[in-house]
């Protein structure tokens, strides 16, 4: 009985969805075989990219933010100065905090490219605003490339975090 209710409701459902059946074309199967073969896929990077943003934004402690580095050949380039350790980012962190009352990034997009090996690439365009803690309004049209490996935990580890003016 119950297996009939279920075909029944399966009949009246089904058609309502357009569905065509072809042959499955390559990218598709490269990209089902990007997910088996690796960690994670351009949506786990994706969402993981407008995490740390959001972590930014919000000013969340510094602890947050550590498990998300690489502890190996990290760097991190901004305009102002290069991290290399966690302490660098501890230091430059918490200039950012003594200086910056307020920030938003607005991301304009986020291009991402599975590697393989562990390995993902992120190409992101955004716009930084920040209100300084003197009241000076700031605004900074950026151009970012994150290079991201595996790490041990449910997230990738950035391992190189380039940042440069955008047009």
């Amino acid at each position: 009985m119950k297996n009939r209710l279920v075909l029944l409701i399966l009949m009246a459902v089904v058609p309502a969805f357009p569905v065509y059946s072809q042959q499955a074309p390559a990218a598709y199967k490269e990209a089902v075989q990007r997910q088996l073969n690796n960690k994670f896929n351009e949506n786990d990077i994706i969402s993981f990219v407008y995490q740390v943003y959001a972590m930014y934004d919000r000013h969340v402690p510094v602890e947050r933010f550590l498990p998300i580095l690489a502890t190996k050949n990290l760097e991190m380039r901004f305009p102002e100065t290069t991290l290399r350790s966690h302490a660098d980012f501890k230091r430059w962190y918490a200039g950012i905090g003594k200086s910056i009352a307020s920030n938003t990034h607005s991301l304009e997009s986020v291009k991402v490219s599975v590697l393989g090996g562990g390995r993902y690439q992120a190409d992101i365009v955004g716009v930084w605003q920040a209100e300084s803690k003197k009241g000076q309004y700031l605004v900074f049209k950026f151009r970012q490339q994150w290079s991201l490996v595996d790490g041990p935990g449910k997230q990738p580890l950035i391992q190189t975090y380039l940042v440069q003016a955008a047009n």
